[in-house]
């Protein structure tokens, strides 16, 4: 059995991520990433070597631009970053939170599960699904952080400097930022794998409700845009963020993040996902 759903696995994995829809939308996501990049990296040879710079003969406030808030996750000012993070929770889902409906409409889930227990099938369609999602967006922050190293220089950030810096006082991991920036990117981007992972694994788990391919892409997205906006109703009453859209990024665009609000979400989606995955996939009769 153990061999069965390795197989199984292995086999979701290599169509989630060779598949025609994963290219494309890598590429789309690459290349918000590389405008972010040109943007930011054009901003710091500008500030330091093309423009007037009026401070050459004084402090040159090295500690004021770094790798750090010049990479993507770290800025909040360029095209790049406004296009990735506000279509994060769609471009997870593009790659492979179709393809139950695609397969369960064609009849091949009726063909898998008669040669395995349905539960192999729908958790290796889970863990496809989820890890498709995360790659989708992971790769992308990758190539922008490693691509903007090359130009901008990774100085440990300064709290003399912290008007020039995202990160505040209070803010997740904001010890960590101003002591080990590197682990700081590092946590971000496993909180973007796992949250773009989930994003995904909403398409999947709304399938078992919709039977419109587009609807399923879509409604998942719609749903999280739902919570964005609902910060509204929160304004001069609860000073956390709440939108992923928002906490996915170290840039305070609002409200500090909170650590409890993450977890809560997070358990919250994947419970939520998980569960309506296993237990209607499991219990549904198969045609």
């Amino acid at each position: 059995m153990h061999n069965t759903f390795t197989r199984l696995l292995k086999i979701e994995l290599k169509k989630a991520i060779k598949n025609k829809f994963f290219l494309i939308t890598l590429l789309t996501a690459s290349l918000f990433a590389l405008l972010s990049a040109w943007y930011r990296i054009d901003s710091y040879f500008y500030f330091y070597h093309g423009g007037p710079n009026l401070m050459i003969t004084g402090n040159p406030m090295i500690e004021a631009s770094s790798l750090f808030n010049h990479w993507i996750g770290g800025e909040g000012f360029s095209l790049g970053f406004t296009l990735f993070f506000t279509l994060l929770p769609l471009i997870a889902a593009l790659p492979y939170g179709w393809s139950y409906f695609i397969e369960n409409k064609s009849g091949y889930v009726k063909t898998v599960v008669t040669r395995c227990s349905k539960c192999h099938y729908y958790l290796s369609k889970y863990l496809a699904t989820f890890t498709a999602g995360g790659l989708v967006v992971l790769i992308p922050l990758l190539v922008n952080f490693l691509l903007v190293a090359c130009f901008v220089p990774a100085i440990t950030p300064s709290t003399e400097y912290i008007l020039y810096y995202p990160v505040l006082h209070g803010s997740l991991w904001s010890q960590l930022f101003f002591t080990h920036p590197v682990i700081f990117v590092i946590l971000y981007l496993i909180l973007d794998f796992i949250f773009a992972g989930l994003f995904a694994t909403m398409s999947l788990a709304i399938t078992f409700f919709i039977k419109n391919r587009i609807a399923v892409i879509l409604i998942p997205y719609l749903l999280i845009m739902i919570l964005h906006y609902s910060r509204t109703f929160l304004t001069y009453k609860f000073y956390y963020e709440i939108s992923p859209l928002h906490f996915l990024h170290s840039t305070s665009i609002v409200n500090p993040t909170n650590v409890w609000i993450i977890l809560g979400q997070g358990l919250l989606f994947f419970v939520l996902t998980f569960g309506i995955t296993m237990k209607l996939g499991v219990k549904r009769e198969v045609y």
